[in-house]
């Protein structure tokens, strides 16, 4: 799978790069084997084959502040989003293929912030809180941001604490997290709240990118190992490395060739 952001295109391709299969739309996830893209308002799934089906239809946004991506179900069934007003007014939607409703309405929880979609699996329903008016550029620079859980009966937000700057949530609730952008580790957290910490980078002086910098974390398919992208080299060089661990690792270790970085890990192939 492609996500093609300049063409505003999902494609599929087979590994000798030949495209299978080209849809309009932004990229949302994968829930259960299937691509979820968004084209305008309207959400919809690829399946391996090729065939797009329309699980139904977003309502209009309410400002240019709309952020996060639209959590759908495992079953394809149901999906979250959230909806932005000026006031940053978070207006939170439960769709299916033949209605959306607003559920919720959360006043901001910081200012210029608003809560985003994130995922929705067996574990429930996330949220991220996300600032507005980000920019920047650098080598390492990649924006993640504080998990919030949603109760679908309640209606009601709730941070996750400590602070999860979340990368993935496992279907077991497991969360991947980063407590801090200065610390080179990921935190591996138990449904129960227990931490287990691996050391991404290759460590080096502090406030520098050997100590602390890793970007495009994913987790395999089986759930059982964690990639990212690091400094293979000593700051001030910098060059790509990818390393990986299992998630009861205490460190990970280099993988594959210098100068890449992963994307996403599929079943049964690599990132």
């Amino acid at each position: 799978m492609i996500e093609d952001v300049q063409g505003n295109q999902v494609r599929l391709a087979r590994l000798d790069a030949r495209d299978t299969a080209k849809v309009a739309g932004s990229y949302q996830g994968i829930v259960n084997d299937h691509v979820i893209l968004l084209n305008g308002r309207i959400l919809e799934s690829l399946d391996r084959s090729g065939t797009v089906r329309k699980l139904g239809q977003l309502a209009p946004s309410l400002s240019g502040f709309d952020a996060g991506r639209v959590a759908v179900n495992p079953d394809l069934s149901r999906w979250i989003y959230t909806l932005t007003d000026s006031g940053f007014t978070t207006h939170i939607h439960l769709g299916t293929p033949t209605s959306d409703s607003e559920i919720a309405a959360v006043l901001a929880p910081a200012t210029d912030t608003s809560y985003a979609g994130f995922t929705w699996n067996a574990s429930g329903v996330y949220l991220t809180q996300q600032p507005t008016g980000l920019g920047g550029a650098g080598p390492f620079l990649e924006y993640r941001f504080s998990l919030a859980k949603f109760d679908l009966n309640s209606h009601k937000v709730t941070i996750v604490s400590p602070t999860c700057t979340v990368y993935a949530v496992l279907d077991d609730g497991t969360m991947i997290c980063r407590r801090s952008f200065a610390d080179g580790r990921i935190d591996v957290r138990s449904p129960a709240g227990q931490s287990h910490f691996i050391q991404m980078t290759i460590g080096g002086a502090a406030n520098t990118t050997d100590a602390f910098a890793y970007i495009k974390v994913a987790v395999s398919a089986d759930n059982k190992r964690v990639i990212a992208g690091r400094n293979g080299a000593k700051d001030p060089v910098i060059n790509y490395q990818m390393a990986v661990a299992d998630l009861t690792s205490p460190t990970a270790g280099a993988f594959g060739p210098i100068d890449y970085l992963p994307d996403a890990w599929l079943p049964n192939a690599g990132s």
